[in-house]
């Protein structure tokens, strides 16, 4: 009979295993997704985009869903945050994150539900705490991400705003099994208390049209 302490060690060795074979997948599907070119297709060339269009953007979402929904759930993700960052009226913000996202430096997301429940912004003097949970997200990459999220201050229309994942409070669950989710990243997100300045604001209402064409582009993903 195998000893308790032998027993936990191992299965304490198969998680810690399989954490990062679900990391390297993560990795990989964004790796394609920055490799297939699609991630700059649509983007006005002046923010780094290839001149191609939104035609040749669901073309190739439709092709890379056929072939691996798990990358196209990052392609939607990814190419979702970088639609949101183009069309932000926060210039300083756009012009320092977007590069990271489209040469896949780092990832990017928005909530799978856009029309979520938005995260509660409390205010703190000249700043905010954050609280609540989004779920599913997707992109939730080991290397580090930045998440689009919803908000609602008191009185005020929900508004989008740039989190990364290193911020203090903010807690990624374990990844969502099933097949066709296995090394999209896809977990929730819940935050608890997180602090936030306006600063880092990307949108108001308005965001959700400006990136509809490219949300309809991807409707390839299967999400």
């Amino acid at each position: 009979m195998m000893p308790a302490r032998k027993t936990r060690k191992s299965a304490t060795i198969a998680r810690e295993n399989q954490k990062e074979t679900v990391v390297s997948a993560g990795l990989d599907a964004l790796r394609q997704v920055v490799d297939s070119g699609l991630l700059r297709c649509a983007v006005p060339e002046a923010l780094g985009g290839n001149g191609k269009s939104l035609e040749h953007l669901s073309q190739g979402a439709i092709a890379l869903a056929e072939r691996s929904p798990q990358v196209a759930r990052i392609l939607w993700a990814q190419r979702s945050a970088i639609e949101a960052l183009v069309h932000s009226p926060n210039i300083a913000v756009r012009e320092y994150l977007l590069p990271s996202l489209l040469n896949g430096e780092c990832a990017g997301t928005l909530p799978f539900q856009l029309d979520s429940c938005p995260l509660l912004a409390e205010e703190v003097g000249n700043a905010y705490r954050l609280y609540g949970q989004l779920d599913p997200v997707a992109n939730l990459q080991w290397i580090g991400f930045l998440l689009i999220a919803p908000i609602r201050r008191a009185g005020k229309s929900i508004e989008w705003v740039v989190l990364r994942s290193e911020e203090d409070r903010l807690r990624v669950g374990i990844d969502h099994e099933g097949d066709a989710l296995y090394g999209s990243r896809t977990a929730s997100v819940t935050l608890d208390g997180v602090f936030f300045r306006m600063d880092e604001w990307v949108n108001g209402p308005p965001m959700l049209a400006a990136i509809t064409p490219v949300l309809e582009a991807l409707r390839g993903d299967q999400i």
